[in-house]
């Protein structure tokens, strides 16, 4: 999984002294990640900064992501000092780091875990987890609250990028970028709504697209590709012809 080193479950015994430095206004442990998962509920604000694609070749595995840079496990959004580039949007996906909801067990329960490699674990200082009575904290009930409303809106996109192909909207594609010095960048193999197609569908399909508030997504997905062109300009050193391939 994308940040994840070392991921175990969240013990009540185990992790009761345990707590979390907050505030650290980096985000190093993204460095090296050139695209991350997004929900559809984050188009809009993902929107101005990243292009939107879909990726996965099954219907199960079919999903959005931002695209973070043009060179594999380079990402343009952190600045010098790792931490994200001011007034740019931070994809939930990051925010929940290094927390993470894994499924386990018989009946399939989701259980919160955590990367207990992360460096701003410790025992000295930060948000505790727990109390002294090892109960869950203000800030601990929090973190299950977001986690549990990203699931519940990763689930929507899910059933988002299956209709989509359902409906045999998406295509793949390829977008070509220059910088200043003409010097090309290709990323390859980029799942995109094609717009022809979706033009063809009859208005009912269109009306129930709108009511489960799909449409509006795929009209920022599709604003959102533009925003590869900005790419080169965050570059942080000059190289010549390159390629990525999402896939």
């Amino acid at each position: 999984m994308l940040f994840y080193q070392h991921i175990v479950p969240l013990n009540r015994d185990n992790h009761r002294n345990l707590k979390l430095k907050t505030g650290l206004g980096t985000a190093e442990f993204a460095k090296e990640t050139h695209y991350v998962p997004l929900a559809g509920s984050e188009f809009f604000q993902a929107a101005r900064d990243y292009p939107i694609v879909f990726a996965g070749e099954s219907a199960g595995e079919l999903g959005a992501v931002a695209l973070l840079g043009l060179r594999q496990n380079e990402n343009l959004f952190l600045d010098e000092n790792n931490a994200w580039r001011a007034g740019c949007y931070v994809p939930a996906f990051v925010r929940r780091y290094p927390f993470v909801l894994a499924r386990g067990g018989k009946d399939g329960d989701y259980t919160v875990c955590l990367d207990d490699s992360f460096h701003a674990f410790s025992e000295e200082e930060g948000e505790p987890l727990f109390d002294g009575e090892g109960n869950d904290t203000e800030y601990l009930k929090n973190v299950i609250n977001f986690l549990n409303g990203y699931l519940a809106e990763s689930d929507r996109t899910l059933q988002f990028a299956q209709k989509l192909q359902e409906l045999d909207l998406l295509v793949t594609r390829e977008i070509r970028v220059s910088n200043r010095e003409q010097r090309n960048f290709l990323l390859r193999d980029l799942k995109i709504v094609d717009e022809a197609r979706l033009r063809e569908l009859d208005d009912g399909v269109l009306g129930q697209l709108n009511r489960d508030g799909y449409l509006g997504w795929i009209y920022a997905h599709l604003m959102s590709i533009g925003n590869a062109s900005r790419f080169p300009q965050y570059m942080r050193q000059d190289i010549g012809e390159a390629e990525i391939s999402r896939g």
